[in-house]
Protein backbone atom coordinates (compact mmCIF):
# COMPACT_ATOMS: atom_id res chain seq x y z
CA UNK A 1 0.00 0.00 0.00
CA UNK A 2 1.23 3.08 -0.38
CA UNK A 3 1.86 5.74 1.91
CA UNK A 4 -0.26 7.69 4.03
CA UNK A 5 -0.86 11.53 2.19
CA UNK A 6 0.55 13.96 3.60
CA UNK A 7 -0.10 17.30 3.09
CA UNK A 8 0.20 19.58 0.17
CA UNK A 9 1.22 21.90 2.55
CA UNK A 10 3.98 19.94 3.86
CA UNK A 11 7.74 21.61 3.37
CA UNK A 12 9.12 18.16 3.37
CA UNK A 13 7.31 17.62 -0.14
CA UNK A 14 9.11 20.35 -1.74
CA UNK A 15 11.26 20.45 -4.25
CA UNK A 16 14.57 21.54 -2.99
CA UNK A 17 16.84 23.97 -5.66
CA UNK A 18 19.79 22.45 -7.52
CA UNK A 19 23.12 23.79 -6.14
CA UNK A 20 26.43 23.68 -7.39
CA UNK A 21 29.15 21.36 -5.85
CA UNK A 22 30.47 22.29 -2.95
CA UNK A 23 33.72 21.24 -4.13
CA UNK A 24 33.66 23.16 -7.40
CA UNK A 25 32.01 25.94 -6.17
CA UNK A 26 34.52 26.43 -2.98
CA UNK A 27 37.74 25.75 -5.44
CA UNK A 28 36.42 28.85 -7.70
CA UNK A 29 35.80 31.13 -4.77
CA UNK A 30 39.37 30.29 -3.71
CA UNK A 31 40.80 31.15 -7.16
CA UNK A 32 39.30 34.25 -7.44
CA UNK A 33 40.43 35.49 -3.74
CA UNK A 34 44.19 33.57 -5.28
CA UNK A 35 44.02 35.96 -7.78
CA UNK A 36 43.31 39.14 -6.02
CA UNK A 37 46.82 39.16 -4.53
CA UNK A 38 48.70 40.61 -6.93
CA UNK A 39 46.62 43.22 -6.79
CA UNK A 40 47.30 43.71 -3.37
CA UNK A 41 50.98 43.52 -3.53
CA UNK A 42 50.74 46.08 -6.12
CA UNK A 43 49.04 48.69 -3.96
CA UNK A 44 51.27 47.78 -0.60
CA UNK A 45 54.17 48.23 -2.90
CA UNK A 46 52.49 51.68 -4.18
CA UNK A 47 51.60 52.57 -0.25
CA UNK A 48 55.19 52.04 0.34
CA UNK A 49 57.28 53.88 -2.72
CA UNK A 50 54.56 56.87 -2.27
CA UNK A 51 55.55 58.16 -5.97
CA UNK A 52 54.91 61.81 -6.93
CA UNK A 53 54.27 60.37 -10.98
CA UNK A 54 51.81 57.58 -10.26
CA UNK A 55 51.64 56.67 -13.81
CA UNK A 56 55.20 56.41 -14.40
CA UNK A 57 55.49 54.57 -11.45
CA UNK A 58 53.35 51.73 -12.36
CA UNK A 59 54.38 51.36 -15.77
CA UNK A 60 58.18 51.27 -14.30
CA UNK A 61 56.97 48.33 -11.74
CA UNK A 62 54.52 46.75 -13.88
CA UNK A 63 57.57 46.10 -16.98
CA UNK A 64 60.11 45.37 -13.89
CA UNK A 65 58.02 43.07 -11.88
CA UNK A 66 55.64 40.96 -14.37
CA UNK A 67 56.48 37.82 -13.68
CA UNK A 68 56.97 38.12 -10.18
CA UNK A 69 52.69 39.33 -10.36
CA UNK A 70 52.48 36.50 -12.90
CA UNK A 71 53.68 33.97 -10.52
CA UNK A 72 51.86 35.40 -7.71
CA UNK A 73 48.77 35.46 -8.90
CA UNK A 74 48.75 31.99 -10.85
CA UNK A 75 50.99 30.20 -7.40
CA UNK A 76 47.95 31.62 -5.08
CA UNK A 77 45.30 31.14 -7.40
CA UNK A 78 46.39 27.27 -7.63
CA UNK A 79 46.83 26.86 -4.03
CA UNK A 80 43.58 28.26 -3.18
CA UNK A 81 41.82 26.78 -5.76
CA UNK A 82 42.77 23.08 -3.96
CA UNK A 83 42.68 24.24 -0.49
CA UNK A 84 38.93 25.24 -1.17
CA UNK A 85 38.38 22.19 -3.09
CA UNK A 86 39.23 19.97 -0.21
CA UNK A 87 37.81 21.65 1.86
CA UNK A 88 34.44 22.21 -0.50
CA UNK A 89 34.81 17.96 -0.88
CA UNK A 90 34.26 17.81 2.48
CA UNK A 91 31.25 19.83 2.82
CA UNK A 92 29.87 18.07 0.52
CA UNK A 93 30.54 14.89 2.28
CA UNK A 94 28.62 16.39 5.24
CA UNK A 95 25.92 17.69 3.05
CA UNK A 96 24.76 14.71 1.69
CA UNK A 97 25.48 12.61 4.93
CA UNK A 98 22.81 15.44 6.51
CA UNK A 99 20.27 15.02 3.92
CA UNK A 100 21.04 10.93 3.80
CA UNK A 101 20.03 11.62 7.99
CA UNK A 102 17.07 14.17 7.28
CA UNK A 103 15.70 11.48 4.94
CA UNK A 104 16.17 8.59 7.90
CA UNK A 105 15.02 10.66 10.30
CA UNK A 106 11.46 11.71 7.85
CA UNK A 107 11.33 7.94 7.44
CA UNK A 108 11.74 6.91 10.95
CA UNK A 109 8.78 9.35 12.05
CA UNK A 110 6.81 8.58 9.52
CA UNK A 111 6.59 4.78 10.74
CA UNK A 112 6.29 6.41 14.17
CA UNK A 113 3.04 7.92 13.11
CA UNK A 114 1.80 4.95 10.46
CA UNK A 115 -0.16 1.98 11.56
CA UNK A 116 1.81 -0.81 10.40
CA UNK A 117 -0.80 -2.99 8.98
CA UNK A 118 -2.82 -0.62 7.18
CA UNK A 119 -0.60 2.04 6.12
CA UNK A 120 -3.01 4.95 7.53
CA UNK A 121 -1.95 7.06 10.51
CA UNK A 122 -2.28 6.33 13.82
CA UNK A 123 -5.08 7.10 15.99
CA UNK A 124 -2.29 9.45 18.16
CA UNK A 125 -0.87 11.34 15.03
CA UNK A 126 -4.71 11.82 14.13
CA UNK A 127 -5.69 13.14 16.99
CA UNK A 128 -3.27 15.93 16.99
CA UNK A 129 -3.81 16.58 13.37
CA UNK A 130 -7.66 17.10 14.03
CA UNK A 131 -6.99 19.51 17.11
CA UNK A 132 -4.91 21.44 14.61
CA UNK A 133 -7.49 21.11 11.33
CA UNK A 134 -10.19 22.36 14.63
CA UNK A 135 -8.40 25.82 15.86
CA UNK A 136 -7.61 26.60 11.94
CA UNK A 137 -11.49 25.96 11.25
CA UNK A 138 -11.92 28.23 14.01
CA UNK A 139 -9.93 31.06 13.03
CA UNK A 140 -10.69 30.77 9.56
CA UNK A 141 -14.62 29.79 9.90
CA UNK A 142 -14.54 27.25 7.24
CA UNK A 143 -16.17 23.87 7.71
CA UNK A 144 -14.58 21.07 8.65
CA UNK A 145 -16.34 17.57 8.43
CA UNK A 146 -15.06 14.02 10.14
CA UNK A 147 -16.21 10.70 9.16
CA UNK A 148 -15.74 6.95 11.17
CA UNK A 149 -15.59 4.36 8.54
CA UNK A 150 -16.58 0.67 10.60
CA UNK A 151 -16.16 -2.90 8.50
CA UNK A 152 -19.77 -4.59 8.97
CA UNK A 153 -19.31 -8.00 10.81
CA UNK A 154 -15.54 -7.80 10.60
CA UNK A 155 -15.55 -10.01 14.03
CA UNK A 156 -17.74 -12.82 11.65
CA UNK A 157 -14.99 -12.47 8.51
CA UNK A 158 -11.89 -12.83 10.86
CA UNK A 159 -13.43 -16.28 12.71
CA UNK A 160 -14.48 -17.19 9.53
CA UNK A 161 -11.71 -16.97 7.20
CA UNK A 162 -8.82 -16.39 9.87
CA UNK A 163 -6.59 -13.44 10.90
CA UNK A 164 -4.71 -13.40 7.97
CA UNK A 165 -7.68 -12.35 5.57
CA UNK A 166 -8.51 -10.28 8.42
CA UNK A 167 -5.62 -8.03 7.63
CA UNK A 168 -6.11 -8.41 3.67
CA UNK A 169 -9.37 -6.60 4.41
CA UNK A 170 -8.38 -4.01 6.86
CA UNK A 171 -5.78 -3.38 4.17
CA UNK A 172 -7.50 -3.27 1.25
CA UNK A 173 -10.24 -1.29 2.97
CA UNK A 174 -7.50 1.59 3.99
CA UNK A 175 -6.26 1.56 -0.04
CA UNK A 176 -9.87 1.62 -1.01
CA UNK A 177 -10.95 4.69 1.17
CA UNK A 178 -7.35 6.70 0.45
CA UNK A 179 -8.41 5.97 -3.16
CA UNK A 180 -12.00 7.48 -2.59
CA UNK A 181 -11.33 10.33 0.14
CA UNK A 182 -9.87 13.59 -1.21
CA UNK A 183 -6.32 14.58 -1.80
CA UNK A 184 -6.03 16.59 1.06
CA UNK A 185 -8.17 14.75 3.33
CA UNK A 186 -6.10 12.83 5.91
CA UNK A 187 -6.84 8.76 6.65
CA UNK A 188 -6.28 7.19 10.04
CA UNK A 189 -6.59 4.04 11.91
CA UNK A 190 -9.17 5.04 14.78
CA UNK A 191 -8.70 1.13 16.45
CA UNK A 192 -9.52 -2.40 15.33
CA UNK A 193 -11.59 -2.32 12.23
CA UNK A 194 -12.22 1.38 12.39
CA UNK A 195 -10.89 4.40 10.65
CA UNK A 196 -11.47 8.06 10.74
CA UNK A 197 -11.07 10.61 8.16
CA UNK A 198 -10.09 14.22 8.85
CA UNK A 199 -11.81 16.38 6.31
CA UNK A 200 -10.46 20.33 6.09
CA UNK A 201 -12.87 22.55 4.55
CA UNK A 202 -15.52 20.03 4.10
CA UNK A 203 -18.89 20.67 4.67
CA UNK A 204 -22.13 18.55 5.15
CA UNK A 205 -23.11 17.81 2.00
CA UNK A 206 -19.23 17.05 0.86
CA UNK A 207 -18.50 14.64 3.33
CA UNK A 208 -21.73 12.94 2.95
CA UNK A 209 -21.29 12.26 -0.76
CA UNK A 210 -17.61 10.99 -0.37
CA UNK A 211 -18.66 9.04 2.32
CA UNK A 212 -21.37 7.42 0.12
CA UNK A 213 -18.55 7.73 -2.42
CA UNK A 214 -16.27 5.46 0.10
CA UNK A 215 -19.00 3.09 0.95
CA UNK A 216 -19.83 2.12 -2.73
CA UNK A 217 -16.36 1.45 -3.67
CA UNK A 218 -15.97 -0.49 -0.86
CA UNK A 219 -19.01 -2.61 -1.12
CA UNK A 220 -17.52 -3.32 -4.93
CA UNK A 221 -14.25 -4.53 -3.52
CA UNK A 222 -14.73 -8.36 -4.26
CA UNK A 223 -14.53 -8.74 -0.23
CA UNK A 224 -17.39 -9.60 0.54
CA UNK A 225 -17.29 -6.87 3.03
CA UNK A 226 -19.42 -3.68 3.77
CA UNK A 227 -18.80 -0.51 5.81
CA UNK A 228 -21.27 2.12 7.91
CA UNK A 229 -19.51 5.39 8.06
CA UNK A 230 -20.87 7.76 10.68
CA UNK A 231 -20.43 11.75 9.57
CA UNK A 232 -20.36 14.72 11.56
CA UNK A 233 -19.04 18.13 10.12
CA UNK A 234 -18.25 21.78 12.05
CA UNK A 235 -19.73 24.93 10.62
CA UNK A 236 -16.53 27.22 11.76
CA UNK A 237 -18.23 28.26 14.07
CA UNK A 238 -19.38 28.24 17.83
CA UNK A 239 -17.78 25.79 20.51
CA UNK A 240 -15.91 22.34 19.26
CA UNK A 241 -13.95 20.22 20.80
CA UNK A 242 -12.31 16.61 18.69
CA UNK A 243 -14.03 14.72 21.43
CA UNK A 244 -17.68 16.06 20.60
CA UNK A 245 -16.98 15.79 16.94
CA UNK A 246 -15.60 12.54 17.39
CA UNK A 247 -18.77 11.29 19.65
CA UNK A 248 -21.07 12.84 16.94
CA UNK A 249 -19.68 10.84 13.76
CA UNK A 250 -19.32 7.81 16.26
CA UNK A 251 -23.36 8.10 17.46
CA UNK A 252 -24.08 8.69 13.44
CA UNK A 253 -21.82 5.28 12.74
CA UNK A 254 -23.88 3.70 15.63
CA UNK A 255 -27.27 4.90 13.46
CA UNK A 256 -26.31 3.14 10.46
CA UNK A 257 -25.65 0.28 12.11
CA UNK A 258 -29.11 0.43 13.39
CA UNK A 259 -30.28 1.22 10.49
CA UNK A 260 -29.13 -2.40 8.90
CA UNK A 261 -25.92 -1.68 8.29
CA UNK A 262 -23.59 -0.87 4.95
CA UNK A 263 -24.91 2.98 5.60
CA UNK A 264 -23.94 5.78 5.44
CA UNK A 265 -25.66 8.40 8.39
CA UNK A 266 -24.94 12.21 9.93
CA UNK A 267 -27.56 12.30 12.09
CA UNK A 268 -28.78 10.49 15.16
CA UNK A 269 -32.18 9.43 15.75
CA UNK A 270 -31.79 7.95 19.58
CA UNK A 271 -30.30 10.62 22.13
CA UNK A 272 -26.62 10.63 22.56
CA UNK A 273 -24.62 8.74 25.18
CA UNK A 274 -21.42 8.61 26.64
CA UNK A 275 -18.49 9.14 24.85
CA UNK A 276 -17.04 6.02 24.29
CA UNK A 277 -13.24 5.50 24.83
CA UNK A 278 -10.57 5.30 22.26
CA UNK A 279 -10.87 1.20 21.21
CA UNK A 280 -13.14 0.32 23.59
CA UNK A 281 -16.26 -1.90 22.56
CA UNK A 282 -18.96 -1.02 20.71
CA UNK A 283 -22.01 -0.85 21.41
CA UNK A 284 -24.11 -3.64 20.54
CA UNK A 285 -25.53 -3.55 17.23
CA UNK A 286 -29.46 -4.32 16.38
CA UNK A 287 -29.08 -7.67 14.08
Amino acid sequence: MKHPRRRRSDPQRARRPRSLPHQYLYSAVGALIGLGSPVGAFLLRWRLADPLLVADWARAELDYNFVFYAYMGIGTALAFAAFGYALGLRSEQLKIGNRLLSARVDELHLKSVTDALSGAYTYGYLHEVLEIELQRALTSHAPLSLLIIDIDEFKRVNDGHGHLFGDRVIRETAETISAHVRSGDILGRYGGDEFVVVMPGADGATAMAIAERVRAGIAKNGYRTTVSIGAATFAGEGPASPSDLLHRADMNLYQAKRDGRNRVRDRCDSPLPEPRRHNSPRRPERP
